[in-house]
């Protein structure tokens, strides 16, 4: 619980002309697809008790029992538009959260019959636009990719010390493939690069990691909590280069936004995706890094050693990015194309 909302002090709030309504949920331990299910549903439950309606109502998956109950929020003519980050079963029957068949199955169905209530469903790619198809999803989708504030993240120069870093930043679940990193890191060390790795942000698996670095004593690698808002362009700007790994499993029903931040701050990035999938085709389209097959510590450490050795080629992708995100991923012109799903 972050401090100023322990007390229920903000739970309604105008937020820049916009009213913001907070309701309080379960949050279970549990690390695993039940007890996220199981929050989410306690969210929605609670959303229900304090439900208004409303002429265009947008949500976003996950939680896909928030789309299960967005049409009850929607006036007799108003329209639904749900946006899709993550296709939730897919990532359960390819990450191994701890279900069987039958569950997974279950959440399938699930969320086909949810956004299929939708008047509209959002894809940030068409790959991912594909998969929603796959699992049963009929009602029109719509691709539009997710959007980031251009003028909020600022390229700064990129100053070279005695050893170069490489920062990864978001949430440290199971989805990201975090061990890839550690796998860099230790492939690295045995190089004896002078490359550091600083993985800042939370999450269910950010404990495990620092266990595993310090047993193996990864003296190149450390933690941080993640950045301010307000410092995020210093922040993200620290960095020689970004890192954005993603467990093979889930590569289709997932697309990792933050690289979106990252070409917006001018910066370039090594991914672990296979060809094809989302964040590939992405990262093809925009030119703005590079790309690795999973799991593969060798070829992942010779990507990043080159974009540090040669800083034109890192500086090309950078800049490759930014234009990439000015053009088609601005917040305005990415919030104007959803606003037109539900009139």
């Amino acid at each position: 619980m972050y401090d100023g909302y322990e007390a229920g002090q903000l739970d309604e709030e105008d937020f820049r002309g916009v009213q913001v309504r907070r309701v309080k949920s379960f949050i279970a331990k549990s690390r695993g697809i039940v007890g996220r299910l199981l929050s989410e549903t306690s969210f929605a439950l609670a959303a229900l008790r304090v439900r208004r309606r409303h002429q265009g109502v947008i949500c976003v998956c996950p939680s896909v029992f928030v789309v299960l109950i967005a049409p009850m929020f929607v006036s007799k003519d108003g329209r639904v538009a749900a946006i899709v980050h993550d296709i939730q079963s897919g990532l359960a029957a390819n990450l191994k959260f701890g279900v069987g068949g039958l569950l997974t199955g279950a959440l399938r169905l699930l969320e086909a019959w949810s956004l299929n209530r939708c008047d509209t469903v959002i894809a940030l790619t068409p790959a991912m636009a594909d998969e929603l198809r796959g699992i049963g999803v009929r009602a029109p989708i719509e691709v539009i990719p997710p959007q980031v504030n251009v003028r909020e993240i600022r390229p700064i120069e990129t100053v070279r010390g005695a050893r170069a870093l490489a920062v990864y930043s978001g949430n440290l679940g199971r989805k990201q493939g975090l061990d890839q990193v550690l796998a860099l890191a230790t492939e690295l060390m045995r190089r004896g690069a002078a490359i550091d790795i600083l993985i800042r942000g939370e999450g269910s698996e950010r404990a495990g990691l620092e266990e595993q670095a310090q047993r193996e004593q990864l003296t190149n690698l450390r933690f941080s909590d993640l950045a301010p808002r307000e410092a995020l362009s210093e922040a993200m700007g620290a960095a020689v280069l970004h890192l954005v790994p993603q467990a093979p499993g889930g590569a289709n029903f997932a697309l990792p936004s933050k690289i979106f931040s990252i070409m917006a701050a001018e910066r370039p990035y090594v991914a672990t995706a296979s060809p094809g999938t989302p964040l590939a085709l992405v990262t093809n389209e925009a030119e703005a890094g590079l790309c690795v097959e999973p799991n593969d510590p060798v070829a992942f450490a010779d990507a990043v050693e080159h974009l540090v050795a040669d800083s034109a080629v890192a500086a090309r992708l950078g800049q490759a990015g930014r234009r990439y995100v000015e053009a088609t991923v601005d917040r305005e012109v990415v919030c104007r194309k959803i606003l037109a799903t539900v009139g």
